[in-house]
């Protein structure tokens, strides 16, 4: 896959970066009232809440996209989540903005298999993390949907209410059978509630704005459903 990072002196460089591992974590909240109110939204729908928290879902490799465009199943039982993303490549570590999208059907059943349903997005520009650590809790990710054909403010939140980066690294080391052994490794960090409950919306927008230094990474994506073109038996 090919990034465009974006440095803080102003440059711009193009890497390619092989996925070898993506790991979905969850309910990451400092604040534990957030994660709360996260666990009730799923509960709602069903999806039971885990004994201890955070929690950790490997997905495969190649469920990794920048396209704009994927089909899905139906029209209901899926959403996305935004969700900022740490990208290991070798001694370096790119912090990018992307979505969770999950089976939620599925996941009522199975959470690990319903992870590989669809793929996690992310953005074609990434920002280095050691330019941004520094004011880290300044960085507000949101996410948009489409409400009756109309763009809208989903999920809003400075990344004070997640843990942060290098918390949620520690963490997710301690995971590996080689802690140092992260190159290609993707981590994706869990996401804040939503500021309403939505039934499903064919369009999902994430972003990570970065107030300190004027910029931000941003991404979305459009899904097609198969009953737009195969009527089955």
């Amino acid at each position: 896959m090919k990034f465009t990072v974006l440095e803080k002196n102003g440059k711009e460089k193009v890497i390619d970066f092989i996925p070898k591992h993506i790991i979905n974590a969850g309910y990451t909240g400092r604040d534990q009232a957030a994660v709360q109110a996260h666990i009730d939204e799923l509960k709602e729908k069903g999806i039971p809440a885990p004994d201890k928290t955070p929690v950790y879902f490997v997905k495969f490799g190649d469920r990794l996209t920048q396209e704009e465009k994927f089909e899905v199943l139906d029209e209901t039982d899926h959403s996305g989540e935004a969700e900022f993303a740490l990208f290991f490549d070798g001694d370096e570590i790119y912090v990018g903005v992307g979505s969770d999208h999950t089976d939620r059907k599925l996941e009522e059943v199975n959470i690990p298999k319903a992870k590989q349903m669809y793929p996690n997005t992310v953005s074609r520009k990434l920002w280095k993390l050691s330019d941004v650590v520094d004011h880290w809790d300044d960085i507000t990710l949101r996410s948009w949907i489409k409400v009756n054909g109309k763009k809208t403010l989903f999920q809003e939140a400075k990344l004070t209410a997640m843990l942060d980066a290098a918390d949620l690294i520690k963490r997710t080391k301690e995971l590996l059978r080689s802690p140092e052994e992260t190159d290609g490794l993707v981590l994706y960090s869990g996401t804040v509630a939503s500021l309403f409950s939505a039934d499903y919306s064919p369009y999902f927008e994430t972003e990570l704005e970065d107030p300190v230094l004027g910029r931000k990474l941003g991404e979305s994506y459009e899904m097609t459903c198969v009953s737009s073109w195969y009527k089955g038996n």
